[in-house]
């Protein structure tokens, strides 16, 4: 299944977009999953690069049914609360149509995990709102020079930061990333994997070893949270 939608964001001159799709390697269908997990880019990072690509690879394995998010924008030019609104509204409809694929099939709601990188992880706050489990992959704790809003996810502390009802996140970054706060990550979470020297794509330039090393943990880590969330409903 795909489905292809379109938001107008700030003055209407902007049109971005996104598009979900069923991942190509999906063992069983919607109807029969009782785990359903959404894969959510990054700017300039989609889900066929190697941590979106392999944690859904393997938790498709592991039973999950996996769906992806691709967005189709100039993201440059468009407001960063309007672009974290249009992915707050993508997991909103995705939900939706779990709810709907597990009522025509008669089958209960399924358990449901979020797995976002970087540009996706912005909205941790909502997805914890509606009490969804989510893995943050190089998650943004330090606004980056070319956004004029210094956006950050909020942590405790923070006047803008509100109690959610999921579990806590799983949060996976490099070290040597800039985006990356360890201090307000530990204030959001426990769950916490640290890459020594490794950038954004949590990889080390220069040492293939460690970074296809890194990937593994990445990966099983994901797997493993989702084993500990399954026993979570939305």
């Amino acid at each position: 299944m795909s489905e292809h939608i379109s938001t107008v964001m700030g003055d209407g001159s902007v049109r971005p977009t996104y598009s979900r799709h069923a991942w190509p390697k999906n063992r069983i269908n919607a109807a029969q999953a009782d785990l359903r997990v959404l894969m959510m880019p990054g700017t300039g990072y989609n889900c066929d690069r190697p941590l979106l690509y392999y944690a859904a690879t393997a938790l498709v394995e592991n039973g999950w049914y996996a769906d992806r998010l691709d967005v189709n924008a100039n993201l440059s030019k468009t407001p960063a609360p309007q672009i974290f609104a249009m992915l707050s509204g993508a997991v909103d409809e995705w939900l939706t149509q779990v709810q709907h694929d597990a009522e025509q099939a008669g089958r209960a709601m399924p358990r449901t995990l979020v797995v976002a990188k970087s540009l996706s992880t912005f909205i941790q706050p909502h997805v914890a709102s509606i009490g969804v489990p989510m893995a943050l992959l190089t998650p943004v704790f330090s606004p980056a020079d070319f956004d004029p809003a210094h956006s950050v996810i909020p942590v405790p502390g923070d006047a803008d930061f509100h109690v959610g009802s999921a579990p806590e996140p799983l949060i996976c970054a490099g070290t040597a990333d800039p985006l990356y706060n360890g201090d307000r990550a530990r204030r959001l979470s426990g769950l916490i994997h640290e890459y020594a020297d490794a950038n954004h794509s949590i990889e080390v330039p220069g040492d293939w070893q460690r970074s296809m090393t890194y990937l593994h943990d990445v990966t099983q880590a994901v797997v493993d949270y989702a084993r500990t969330i399954a026993r979570y409903t939305r």
